[in-house]
């Protein structure tokens, strides 16, 4: 059997110059190894939940739906616009409005800039000349155009005024009341 003597100058019991003493507990019992592994949860789960909502505030502002431009500003960002949706606000041109079918076509100024717009499907009843509407959809394909699927416009004071009745039945949720027996029409025999 051979015996290893401890070198003079080594800092181990076998010569190799490595410290193999065990180290002494901490106050609390723990390694201190152990004590900088507990240390590194509570920071990699703050940076998790960190990603997660940095990511989250992410996808909510790159996502443009709910946020609208003004005719000018979609006209000086369509090419970063792209082909994605988002809402424009503008004043309807007078004499630009044309009927077909399915779709209706016009136009929308702001601040001196002008945009044709295709709509699909129906406006709403306050669609006219000079009305301002927000629009929702994207540029077409060819950037020639903006292809709208929705269109919304504000009520002004003369419209409040006009139909407070009717403003406050939709308060109210909209109700209707119930016919009477009389009124009902009834089947003949």
């Amino acid at each position: 059997m051979d015996v290893i003597e401890p070198t003079p100058g080594g800092a181990g019991n076998d010569g190799s110059g490595l410290d193999l003493t065990p180290r002494p507990p901490t106050d609390d019992g723990r390694t201190p190894r152990a004590r900088s592994r507990r240390r590194w949860a509570p920071i990699a789960v703050i940076v998790l939940v960190l990603a997660g909502v940095g990511f989250v505030a992410a996808q909510a502002l790159t996502t443009a739906t709910t946020f609208f431009y003004n005719a000018d500003e979609a006209v000086a960002r369509q090419p970063e616009l792209g082909t994605k949706n988002f809402r424009i606000q503008g004043t309807v041109e007078p004499g630009t409005i044309q009927r077909d079918e399915t779709d209706v076509t016009f136009k929308i100024t702001f601040n001196g800039a002008e945009v044709a717009v295709v709509h699909r499907g129906d406006p709403p009843e306050m669609f006219k000349d000079a009305e301002p509407v927000v629009l929702e959809g994207h540029w077409d394909e060819t950037g020639t155009h903006f292809d709208s699927n929705r269109m919304l416009i504000k009520h002004d004071e003369n419209y409040v005024a006009k139909n407070e009745d009717r403003l406050k039945q939709a308060d109210e949720g909209g109700t209707v009341p119930a016919s009477t027996p009389s009124s009902v029409p009834s089947a003949a025999p």
